[in-house]
C-alpha cells in the first residue's frame, strides 16, 4: 500500500512532526507499506525542498514560497532565530503590534503566503499518487489539503492533478455557507481514502485561546472551523485519546470510523534504554520538569516548588524545555531550581538518567484534557517514576508507573513527591513498571495496527 502523511509543520521545533507522524510512518514502512512523510517546513526553512530517506520512508520537504522567512506564530522573534542558528535580519518582527492597516496588509499576505505552499503540499501529494492519505493536524497547511481533498472527485488524473470538483464541494470548504442548503449540496468523499489525526484541542478552549499561540481574532475563527471540518469530514479519524474522540463525535464523525492511537515511545528511546541498564535511578533529591508549558502554568509551579522545599529542603528541580513565551526563565531564581532549557533529543538520556524523578503538574483545562503526552512517555521509559495530577489521558497513561492526586491538590502534591524521595525502593519499582508499560503498550509498531485498522475502516466507509 502507498500511504501518504501529511505533517503540519517542520521536523524541529514541535512535537507532532517528530513524534507521532514520522514514528508512525517508520512503523509502517517496516510492514512493507510504501510510505512518504510531506511537511510544510514553514518554522524549518533550513529543509525546504530537502528530500531524504529515514527507516524506509521518504521523507520530502515541499519548497517555501518567495517571501521572507516566517516566524511561526506565538514564538519570540530573537528565539526563532536562536533555535535556527539563525541572527540575520533576515528575521523581521511582526506587525501585529502596529496600526490595524498594516495589520490587514501584513495578514494577507500571510494568508497568501500560506496558501501558496498548501497548493504546493497539495500537488506533491498528488503526484506521488497514495492509496490512502493521512492527515495530521486538521488545521493549517495540513487541513487545507485535507479539505481539498475531501472536496475533489474522479480519483487522480495521469499527471496527479485534481480531474475535478464537486459543485458542492467548495460550499462546504467555507464555513460561511450552511452546508445544508440543498439536499443536493452534499460533500461526496473522494476515493482515495482520507484519514485524519488529531492530537490537540484545537478550537475555542483549547490552543486557540491559549495567549501565547498569538492568533488574531480572524486565525482564531478560521482555525475553529478547520477542526471543525477536518472532524466530520473523513473517511475515518485517528485520535489520542477518549476526550478527542467524544469531541470528534460531537462534530459529526461516525463513532465506528474513530479510532484512538495515543502517542508513542520516541526512537530515541533505544538511548534511553542503555542509560538505564548502566545508570539506575540515582538515591538523590533531583527533581525533573520536561516541558514546553503548553498545559503548565509557572504559577502552579511556583506554589508546588515552595510546598515541595518546605518537606524537603535539599530537593533540587531541574527544568528541561523551552516555552513559547521563555516560561522557563521566570523559575531561574528559585532556590534549589536550574533551568536547562532546550536540550538536545541525544543528550536527554544521560539527563534523565540523573533524576530521581519526574513531576507533571498540568492544570485541569479543556487542551490538557485531550492531550496524549509525549514527554510524559519519554520520562516512562527512562524509568522514572512520575507524579501527575489526574488530568485527561494521564491516568490512563502513567497507570502503575507513578503517583496520581486529585487536580489542583497541591499539598497531595508535594506529600506524593516526597514520599517518593524518602522511599528510592518504591520510586524504583514505579519507574520499572512505567518502564515496561510504555514498552509493551506504546510502541509504535504496535500503535500501527490502529492506523491500518482506520485506513482499512476509510476504504470501506469512503
Amino acid at each position: 500500500m502507498r500511504i501518504a502523511l501529511i505533517a503540519p509543520f517542520g521536523l524541529r521545533a514541535k512535537g507532532t512532526t517528530r513524534a507521532r507522524a514520522l514514528p508512525l510512518a517508520r512503523a509502517l514502512a517496516r510492514r512493507g507499506h510504501l510510505v512518504a512523510l510531506f511537511i510544510p517546513p514553514y518554522d524549518s526553512p533550513e529543509d525546504s525542498g530537502q528530500r531524504w530517506r529515514d527507516g524506509g520512508v521518504e521523507v520530502v520537504n515541499v519548497a517555501l514560497p518567495a517571501g521572507c522567512r516566517r516566524v511561526p506564530a506565538g514564538e519570540n522573534v530573537q528565539d526563532a532565530a536562536l533555535r535556527s542558528g539563525d541572527e540575520s535580519p533576515g528575521y523581521r518582527a511582526t506587525p501585529r503590534e502596529r496600526g490595524w492597516v498594516c495589520r490587514a496588509v501584513f495578514g494577507a499576505f500571510e494568508a497568501l503566503w500560506y496558501f501558496r505552499l498548501t497548493w504546493r503540499l497539495l500537488r506533491a501529494v498528488r503526484v506521488w499518487r497514495p492509496d490512502v492519505v493521512h492527515v495530521f493536524k486538521p488545521k493549517g497547511p495540513s487541513g487545507l489539503v485535507g479539505a481539498a481533498l475531501w472536496a475533489t472527485r474522479g480519483g487522480r488524473s495521469q499527471r496527479g492533478r485534481p480531474q475535478g470538483i464537486a459543485p458542492s464541494a467548495f460550499v462546504s470548504l467555507f464555513p460561511c455557507v450552511p452546508v445544508s442548503l440543498s439536499p443536493r449540496l452534499r460533500v461526496t468523499p473522494s476515493p482515495r481514502p482520507l484519514v485524519i489525526d488529531s492530537d490537540d484541542w484545537e478550537g475555542p478552549g483549547g490552543w486557540n485561546d491559549d495567549p501565547r499561540a498569538g492568533y488574531s481574532r480572524l486565525q482564531r475563527r478560521f482555525f475553529a472551523w478547520q477542526e471543525r471540518f477536518g472532524l466530520s469530514h473523513a473517511a475515518a479519524w485517528t485520535v489520542t485519546g477518549r476526550c478527542l474522540r467524544d469531541r470528534a463525535i460531537s462534530f459529526g464523525a461516525d463513532p465506528e470510523r474513530v479510532f484512538v492511537m495515543p502517542n508513542g515511545e520516541s526512537d530515541w528511546v533505544l538511548g534511553i534504554r542503555y542509560w538505564v541498564c548502566q545508570y539506575p535511578i540515582p538515591n538523590t533529591q533531583s527533581l525533573l520538569l520536561y516541558t514546553r508549558f503548553a498545559g503548565v502554568l509557572v504559577s502552579d509551579v511556583v506554589a508546588l516548588w515552595g510546598r515541595v522545599r518546605a518537606r524537603v529542603p535539599d530537593a533540587t528541580l531541574t527544568v528541561v524545555g523551552r516555552g513559547l513565551g521563555g516560561e522557563e526563565r521566570e523559575l531561574a531564581g528559585l532556590p534549589g531550581v536550574e533551568v536547562a532549557g532546550w536540550v538536545e533529543p541525544e543528550d536527554l538520556p544521560a539527563l534523565f538518567a540523573r533524576m530521581t524523578l519526574a513531576v507533571v503538574p498540568w492544570a485541569d483545562t479543556p487542551a490538557n484534557r485531550a492531550r496524549s503526552s509525549a514527554k510524559v512517555l519519554e520520562l516512562m521509559a527512562a524509568g522514572l517514576p512520575v507524579v501527575a495530577y489526574a488530568v485527561g489521558e494521564l491516568p490512563v497513561t502513567v497507570g502503575d508507573g507513578g503517583v496520581l492526586v486529585p487536580a489542583g491538590d497541591v499539598e497531595a502534591f508535594a506529600a506524593a513527591v516526597a514520599g517518593l524521595l524518602a522511599d528510592s525502593e518504591q520510586a524504583r519499582a514505579l519507574g520499572a513498571h512505567g518502564r515496561g508499560r510504555v514498552l509493551r503498550e506504546y510502541n509504535w509498531d504496535r500503535l500501527a495496527e490502529i492506523a491500518l485498522e482506520a485506513y482499512a475502516a476509510g476504504v470501506g466507509g469512503g
